[in-house]
C-alpha cells in the first residue's frame, strides 16, 4: 500500500490506521483476531465541524514598515458529536509573493501551533492563505466496522509592506502679514496617522492637517512639517522660510457730525450773501426791509441750532 498525495494512505487516515493497531492491541492478550473492518472514506456529517485556524500575526489590514513579518497561527481539530476520534492531518499555507503552496505539517496531530518567520517580503499589499485538513473516524459498533472522514478550513489575511517614507511639500507662504493667522497647507503622498510642525526649531506641535498658526509678530520664521504614515515611517517636508510683515494702521474716515456743521455753516454764508444782495437792491423801504431782517433771523437760528453740536476732534 503506497503513499499518495500529502503522504496519506489510501482510504485510511492516519487517526483510523492508529485506531486498528490500538483495538489490535486490546484483542492480542485474549488471542482473538481484529474484529473491526474498515468501510472506506465518507463525507462528514452534518454533526461534524471543521478545524479553526486562529492567526495571532499578521494583523488583518495591517502596514508593517518591514520585509520579515512573523506567520503565527493554531489550528484546532475537527468537533464532532458522532466521530469517535479526530486530529488535524494536513497544514499549509500560500502567500502570492511566492510561486507555491507550503507544507508545514504532514500527519496526525492534535492541535498544532505554528511559530514562522517570512522574510524578503516585496513592498505592497498582500495576502496568505491557510488551509487545514481535519481527519476522524466514524466507529459502528453494531457492524464492527469504521470509515474515515477528512475536512477542511482556510483562513486568509491581508497585510501591506510599506519600507519608504511619506513624501512631504509645503505650499509657499506668501503675502502674510502680523494682522492675520499664518496658513499653513501641507501635501502629502500618501495617507498618514500623524502630522506636526515645529516653528524655528521648538518643541513640535501636532496638528490634524491643513491649519494656521496664531498671528505672529513682524520677522523672520521658519517651519518644518514631519509626517508618520501608516506603517510608522516618517517623512520631512525641510525648512520653508518666510517673512511676516508690518501692518501700519490708517487713519478713519472723517466724523459724520463734522461734515454737517460744516455744511451748515457753507449754507449760511451763501444765504447771507443772497440776502445782502437783495437788500441793496431794494434800497430803504420800510416795509421790505422788516421782512427782509425777519426772514433773515429766522433762517439764523435755525443754522445756530445745527451747529449747536459738539465736535469732537480726531
Amino acid at each position: 500500500m503506497g503513499l499518495t498525495r500529502q503522504g496519506r494512505i489510501p482510504g485510511l487516515s492516519v487517526l483510523a490506521f492508529l485506531a486498528l493497531l490500538i483495538v489490535g492491541a486490546n484483542l492480542v492478550g485474549s488471542c482473538v483476531a481484529n474484529p473491526y473492518s474498515y468501510r472506506g472514506q465518507v463525507p462528514p456529517d452534518q454533526e461534524t465541524y471543521p478545524p479553526v485556524i486562529t492567526i495571532t500575526s499578521p494583523s488583518n489590514n495591517t502596514a508593517y514598515n518591514t520585509s520579515r513579518v512573523p506567520l503565527t497561527f493554531n489550528v484546532t481539530a475537527p468537533q464532532s458529536r458522532t466521530a469517535s476520534s479526530t486530529g488535524v492531518d494536513h497544514v499549509a499555507y500560500e502567500a502570492d509573493w511566492q510561486n507555491e503552496a507550503i507544507n508545514i505539517l504532514q500527519g496526525g496531530q492534535g492541535e498544532p501551533s505554528f511559530n514562522l518567520l517570512l522574510s524578503h517580503i516585496p513592498e505592497g499589499q498582500h495576502s496568505i492563505t491557510i488551509k487545514a485538513d481535519g481527519t476522524g473516524i466514524y466507529m459502528n459498533e453494531e457492524e464492527l466496522s469504521y470509515k474515515s472522514f477528512f475536512i477542511s478550513s482556510t483562513a486568509i489575511i491581508s497585510f501591506t509592506i510599506d519600507c519608504t517614507a511619506p513624501t512631504v511639500s509645503v505650499l509657499p507662504l506668501e503675502n502674510v502679514s502680523s494682522a492675520s493667522p499664518i496658513p499653513l497647507n501641507v501635501i502629502v503622498d500618501e495617507p498618514y496617522s500623524k502630522i506636526a510642525y515645529s516653528l524655528n526649531g521648538q518643541q513640535n506641535v501636532t496638528v490634524s492637517g491643513n491649519s494656521t498658526i496664531p498671528y505672529l509678530p513682524a520677522g523672520q520664521y521658519n517651519v518644518t512639517f514631519y509626517v508618520c504614515d501608516i506603517a510608522g515611517n516618517i517623512g520631512t517636508s525641510g525648512t520653508a522660510n518666510f517673512t511676516v510683515a508690518e501692518i501700519l494702521q490708517t487713519t478713519g474716515p472723517p466724523d459724520g457730525s463734522l461734515l454737517l456743521a460744516v455744511a451748515a455753516t457753507l449754507s449760511t454764508v451763501v444765504i447771507i450773501g443772497i440776502v445782502l444782495l437783495f437788500k441793496r437792491r431794494i434800497g430803504r423801504q420800510g416795509v421790505l426791509k422788516r421782512k427782509v431782517k425777519m426772514f433773515l433771523m429766522m433762517h439764523v437760528s435755525r443754522t445756530i441750532g445745527l451747529q449747536s453740536y459738539e465736535l469732537k476732534p480726531f
